[in-house]
């Protein structure tokens, strides 16, 4: 595909943050399920480290909700898996939701006329080959939205709204297509998109949050239970691990923003700019929840699209998220363990040794330096694996030629020599502190040495 030339040319996704968190999880799932499995033999069985008083108090109470907020994480990376891995079930269940049926059933008398239903058909099979187009008689459906019906049957499932938007202003609805485009080329609509059970999980986040973090703190506090001094560090150390919710956040937000970058490629910023628009003025944004970027930082990345800022950005998402949850984990350690009564900077040392050893791990950062420094090459045959190279840009925008599936291994990422160092310098320098030898201050550390209630902070 080849953009108009104001626009540099074709560009090379980012790298596939969603589907990188999706094989870290699988990855972990057995050190997982072995963690879970101990959470619910102390907090839920005699077997517990706890005594029976601790069990029996209402402050206990409260931490057995709060572990609610700290399990919704795992739950959406389950969620993810489920998606990829049952697309017909999830296709069926789409179509039935929204009531989809296809393009070409619906009878149009300007079928043949550019701004017809088969003026929009042969746009989207230009844009995204192999990919049917339906539509949702369903009132209140998105503009434009990307799922599976099966592992290799891609669809884009448009409203009627968006088929007014067609004929009234062309060029906003191209722009919006090529958005959903840029998910089908980088695989993204096996993991996200409409009647996607991961995006559902990630969207329920802030009223489960609300209803089993928070509230069992207000709980806490307004009861002075004489327990509440005991549960306040367990209550924050689950807390601090229900923040891992960011990093799915951040791997979806990256998506919107690369499939934006896509459509500006093609049809120029100005026009992706107008379909955010478009988005807003209908309301998109505020249904897209947790699960889009707010629209000033998509107006703000879309004005910014022909440089090399935005590339940069999501090419370091995923090491910054993880060193931002990285931060958050010990910040939250360090209170609980102040809390349990260790002093500052103890707890300050056993929240960064803590976090040394579970989120700084080897192979995880060194898969990050591999991906950053092979990326260039891995970028084109990633996109081939998803059919985009074999898309047509057709007349996008008024300018875009036409080219061949050759183009992909021409593209450019859009980073210059300073952005492509920092790229890899960032995952490289967090390799070389995971690979530093621990401090041992968690085993100093008098709170968490002891095999009484007060170790659990640990946990």
């Amino acid at each position: 595909m080849r953009a108009h030339a104001a626009h540099g040319g074709v560009r090379l996704p980012p790298p596939p943050w969603l589907w990188l968190l999706v094989c870290t999880y699988v990855w972990e799932l057995p050190s997982g399920v072995v963690w879970w499995r101990e959470q619910i033999r102390d907090l839920w069985t005699d077997e517990g480290a706890y005594g029976p008083e601790v069990v029996a108090s209402p402050g206990f109470a409260a931490l057995r909700a709060s572990t609610v907020s700290q399990l919704m994480p795992s739950l959406v990376l389950v969620a993810g898996l489920l998606a990829v891995a049952l697309p017909h079930l999830r296709g069926w269940y789409t179509r039935l939701r929204y009531r989809l049926v296809p393009l070409t059933a619906l009878g149009s008398t300007d079928a043949a006329a550019p701004q017809g239903v088969g003026g929009l058909r042969d746009f989207a099979a230009s844009v995204a080959p192999g990919a049917a187009v339906m539509v949702s008689l369903w009132g209140k459906g998105p503009p434009a939205r990307v799922y599976a019906a099966g592992w290799r049957k891609r669809r884009i499932a448009v409203s009627l709204g968006f088929l007014a938007l067609w004929r009234r202003d062309p060029a906003r609805a191209r722009a919006l297509l090529l958005h959903e485009a840029g998910h089908l080329g980088s695989g993204e609509h096996l993991i996200a998109g409409l009647g996607s059970p991961f995006t559902r999980a990630v969207q329920a986040w802030p009223a489960v949050f609300l209803a089993f973090g928070a509230a069992p703190l207000v709980w806490l506090a307004w009861r002075h239970e004489p327990t509440a001094s005991l549960m306040w560090p367990q209550v924050v150390v689950v807390l601090s691990r229900a923040s891992v919710i960011m990093v799915p956040v951040a791997a979806l937000w990256c998506a919107e923003l690369a499939a934006d970058r896509h459509a500006a490629a093609v049809c120029g910023r100005l026009a992706v700019e107008h379909a955010l628009d478009e988005i807003g003025a209908g309301g998109g944004r505020t249904r897209g929840g947790l699960t889009h970027p707010p629209h000033r930082l998509r107006r703000w990345c879309a004005e910014r699209a022909d440089g090399s800022l935005v590339p940069a950005l999501l090419a370091l998402a995923g090491p910054v998220i993880l060193l931002v949850h990285a931060a958050v984990v010990v910040c939250f350690t360090t209170v609980a363990l102040v809390l349990a009564g260790d002093p500052w900077s103890s707890a300050a040392a056993s929240s960064l040794d803590l976090a040394h050893r579970d989120v700084l791990t080897v192979p995880l950062w060194s898969a990050l330096v591999g991906l950053a420094v092979l990326w260039p090459l891995l970028a084109p045959r990633w996109s081939r694996l998803w059919a985009a190279a074999t898309a047509r840009s057709g007349d996008a925008g008024g300018g875009a030629g036409r080219a061949g599936s050759g183009d992909a291994g021409r593209a450019g990422d859009g980073l210059g020599p300073r952005a492509r160092a920092a790229v890899i310098m960032l995952p490289a320098v967090a390799l070389a502190v995971a690979l530093l030898p621990s401090t041992g201050a968690v085993e100093r550390d008098p709170v968490l040495r002891p095999a009484g209630p007060e170790a659990g902070a640990e946990r």
